[in-house]
């Protein structure tokens, strides 16, 4: 019986110091983090194929920074928004099929953006003020 409360203790101890090693992790990660809206882009900076990365709406021009090797990418000056769509059945099958895709014109060059639709709004009225 005693065996069994000193394991039990000690798994407490154990579980106790492993959530607090991930809170701290986390909490750092989110400091170093630049502000930004969660996103993907295809077009533009993205290219032909759909990109995850983060929407940077800080000071300054809109850019967007990829999750894979961090190179952050200013976008197109005079980037507006032209439509608001679902997912296409083959876009899905890439995407969440919630999320919904800001399509964006500059000069002849396109650019589209699908965020989760939490984010849509913050995303607009970043494109908006562009």
């Amino acid at each position: 019986m005693v065996e069994l409360v000193l394991f039990g203790a000690l798994a407490s101890l154990v579980g106790w110091l492993v959530h607090r090693k991930q809170r701290q992790r986390s909490s750092a990660a989110t400091a170093k983090d630049e502000t930004g809206i969660a996103c993907m882009v295809k077009g533009g900076p993205g290219g032909a194929r759909w990109r995850p990365g983060r929407l940077l709406t800080g000071a300054g021009p809109l850019a967007w920074k990829a999750s894979w090797g961090g190179r952050t990418v200013v976008l197109p000056t005079g980037l507006r928004r032209t439509g608001l769509r679902p997912p296409s059945m083959r876009e899905a099958l890439g995407l969440n099929p919630r999320a919904r895709i800001i399509e964006c014109a500059a000069g002849d060059e396109v650019v589209l953006i699908a965020v989760m639709p939490e984010e849509l709004e913050p995303v607009v009225k970043a494109l908006d003020s562009a």
